[in-house]
């Protein structure tokens, strides 16, 4: 079942009815766990096994450390005279095997992404050292569960957060399924965050109107950006990465700023959607978007974009990366060789450069996201080093950093600088990713006509997405600067429900929507 197939609505509707009037609130999110396994066995062609394995993994590795805790604990009460040197002892062994138990369950959660997700790409590097030998092997085939991506990550968040004492282990079994498998948050995430998320499924809550009208609002635009907005955008853009030998450099470029605007409006609509579902329920998921496009840097941009997954890689593995030792022998060769100030960066440098390797495998196992992620983390890590011959190079041109040209100027071009590396995960191979590249720089023709500057669309479906994107322009717009929902709340009783009637309108009037149980989103194939 899709967020937005028909089948969703409906779903959505019994479920909240169920939720509200046949379950007490200490059990209501009984509710939840149904339905979020409902929905789960109907989104994903691929076995739910293996989410209930990384759940009995993740709850039994919880357990297991909280006993290592009770049993320290019960060692300190019984033994308050003894030595502080065997106390200290007593607490190193404990901390052992609570890292042992975190990293075989992590370990065994990676084992698994690894080989349903990168199984085809082991399977093509081990046949390729057989073709030394006169043999090959098949490059194994395996069908990826849905939101596998997501919920592996949350799992290892889960367990670390645990391990570092930042949030209590949950003993029951079901109530840990739930966290795993919320039906809002599996698909695409947002990467949600147990201390977080995990007592707002668990409480129950009551019915309150302002959640309902709140989340149905926010619903609402959502499905007018996937359904009026991203929809019309995909065969445009999809015509020129997949035909790009027939276009120039200019209107191979356009297709990477289509693909740009198509992403914010696909993803942010479907988590619009999800924080609004999930709202219906009285509860808040983290957001995920901060308005991209009005970041003045790429560094910015990755700040209010997908913001979970950022973060995520940032407190999960930059920080670790940052202060572990190798990087710390890396920071000294820095200085060494570059003087003081590049060689404090060096430690910043060496994290983020398997941060974003990992963020490009994260996506797929490709040569074309493996480069878009070095891409990235190169632009920002060339960034970092040349900052101070930047800020010199605007001081002596006499340009104020806090100006409105120079801050419109920084915001086009990151916007610019996004779209271009979009050429990776666009393009439908590595190859083709350079072959566009190419077209950028050694063919700059201008497009000779209508079709090549919209290919396939006729002239009032580019009228309609002109003045839809202008809609979604001006909301962002407004958000940077206030907030639009309450504003929009606090309007008279006939503003507010013109404005939801003209959304309900358009998205009926003017969305492509979509019948099939499955898929639906962009982000669903991580």
């Amino acid at each position: 079942m899709a967020i937005n197939s028909i089948y969703f609505l409906p779903f959505l509707l019994l479920l909240f009815v169920a939720y509200y009037t046949v379950c007490p609130v200490k059990y209501r999110w009984v509710v939840l766990l149904f339905g979020s396994v409902f929905f789960y066995v109907t989104a994903c062609a691929a076995s739910p096994v293996y989410i209930l394995v990384t759940g009995i993994v993740i709850w039994a590795a919880g357990i297991c450390v909280e006993r290592c805790e009770v049993r320290l604990v019960r060692y300190r009460e019984e033994c308050r005279e003894i030595a502080k040197v065997q106390q200290k002892q007593a607490e190193a062994r404990c901390k052992k095997q609570k890292k042992r138990i975190v990293t075989t369950a992590i370990l065994i959660n990676l084992g698994i992404l690894t080989v349903l997700k990168y199984g085809g790409l082991l399977g093509g590097m081990l046949n390729g050292m057989f073709v030394f030998t006169g043999r090959s092997l098949p490059a194994p085939q395996f069908l990826v569960p849905l939101g596998i991506s997501y919920y592996t990550l949350i799992s290892i968040g889960y367990l670390i957060d645990i391990y570092k004492g930042k949030t209590k282990v949950q003993r029951n079994f079901l109530k840990v399924m739930l966290f795993l498998s919320f039906f809002p948050q599996i698909t695409q995430g947002p990467l949600s965050r147990y201390r977080q998320l995990g007592g707002q499924l668990y409480e129950g809550h009551a019915y309150d109107y302002h959640n309902l009208s709140f989340g149905c609002q926010r619903m609402l635009w959502g499905f007018f950006k996937k359904m009026v907005i991203a929809e019309r955008m995909r065969p445009m853009m999809q015509a020129i990465f997949d035909n790009y030998e027939s276009y120039g450099g200019v209107t191979c470029f356009l297709g990477c700023i289509y693909m740009t605007v198509w992403m914010y409006a696909d993803f942010s609509g479907y988590m619009d959607i999800v924080s609004g579902t999930a709202e219906i329920f009285g509860i808040r998921l983290e957001e995920n978007f901060r308005r991209p496009f009005f970041a003045e840097s790429l560094a910015e941009y990755w700040r209010r974009w997908h913001i979970t997954l950022s973060s995520w890689f940032r407190d999960y593995m930059f920080y670790p990366l940052a202060v572990s030792s190798p990087a710390v022998k890396f920071g000294k060769l820095g200085r060494k060789w570059f003087g003081a100030r590049i060689g404090k960066l060096f430690p910043s440098l060496f994290a983020l450069s398997f941060v974003w390797t990992a963020t490009g495998l994260w996506h797929d196992a490709s040569v074309k996201y493996v480069l878009w992620g070095v891409a990235n983390g190169a632009v920002i890590m060339g960034a970092m080093v040349v900052e101070p011959a930047f800020t010199g190079a605007k001081k002596f041109l006499h340009i104020r950093q806090e100006s409105k040209g120079w801050r419109v100027f920084s915001k086009f071009r990151t916007f610019l600088l996004v779209s271009a590396l979009k050429i990776f995960p666009g393009a439908s191979s590595g190859q083709a990713a350079l072959g566009m590249t190419k077209k950028f720089v050694l063919d700059l023709r201008l497009p000779g006509s209508f079709e090549e500057v919209f290919p396939g669309m006729p002239v009032e479906e580019v009228v309609i997405l002109a003045m839809s994107l202008a809609l979604f322009f001006f909301v962002d717009l407004f958000e940077e600067k206030r907030r639009l929902r309450e504003s929009l709340a606090s309007r008279p009783f006939g503003v507010r429900w013109l404005s939801y009637a003209f959304l309900l309108a358009a998205i009926l009037c003017l969305g492509k929507f979509g019948i099939d149980m499955t898929g639906g989103f962009a982000y669903a194939q991580y």
